[in-house]
């Protein structure tokens, strides 16, 4: 899920930005939803404290409770993966703004082709988001882009012939084979039985004599045969 986050007080502009991402995402067939604001709110703040997939945020520089820049100085304090893109007026603002090192992606002024500019910078987000430590796949008709962190295991359920990724808040059925999807992944996931991978940052501890590994989330698993025990042993 690609999350859109867009603050401005202007609903004009709000609404001109729903209408680019809409043309944009069109042709990718992901899915994506839009969460849009008029000023800093408590419902934002959770917003930015509740972990996603992936997020982008276009906030205008002049908003009337707290500026775009506060805002990106709050998204910073729990989350440095997420995009910024500020809107302003100001274009001289920019290099002040830089020298905050709140690594925001792009300015964009409103005033110097302002639709041209906000779709390039959409695009190379989506463009670039495989260079990240992101899975890109297929579930459910939908296109998906999920942080390999964000993962717990994968599996291969045989009754559906199916490979399942397994998130925090979600379960993925994919027709590609487990190998494939296993292709994708990084260092992290250790293969814990012919059938699956597992996260290695989400184990919580492992009983090694009942076969069963527990997660970090409260939850856990069997997936944990012979042939795997010793070199999870050691890696742990």
């Amino acid at each position: 899920m690609i999350n859109f986050i867009l603050c401005d007080d202007n609903k004009y502009v709000r609404e001109l930005n729903e209408n680019i991402i809409a043309k944009i995402t069109m042709p990718y067939d992901f899915n994506y939803q839009i969460h849009s604001f008029d000023k800093y709110s408590i419902k934002l703040k959770n917003l930015i404290n509740t972990p996603a997939d992936i997020k982008i945020y276009i906030l205008d520089l002049e908003l009337p409770n707290k500026s775009g820049i506060d805002i990106a100085r709050e998204i910073r304090k729990v989350d440095w993966d997420s995009v910024i893109i500020i809107l302003t007026s100001h274009d001289e603002l920019e290099l002040s703004i830089l020298k905050q090192k709140l690594l925001i992606f792009d300015f964009i002024s409103k005033f110097d082709n302002y639709e041209e500019r906000l779709k390039e910078a959409f695009n190379m987000v989506i463009d670039k988001m495989n260079t990240k430590k992101i899975i890109s796949f297929k579930s459910n008709r939908e296109i998906h882009y999920v942080k390999l962190n964000n993962i717990l295991y994968i599996y291969r359920d045989n009754a559906t012939e199916k490979t399942i990724i397994v998130t925090n808040d979600n379960e993925y059925p994919v027709r590609e084979p487990l190998s494939t999807i296993a292709d994708k992944l990084d260092n992290r996931f250790y293969q814990t039985h012919r059938a699956c991978y597992v996260n290695l940052d989400k184990i919580e501890s492992v009983d090694f004599k009942n076969s069963i590994i527990y997660l970090n989330n409260d939850t856990s698993l069997d997936y944990l045969s012979r042939n795997y025990k010793k070199g999870l042993r050691e890696i742990l």
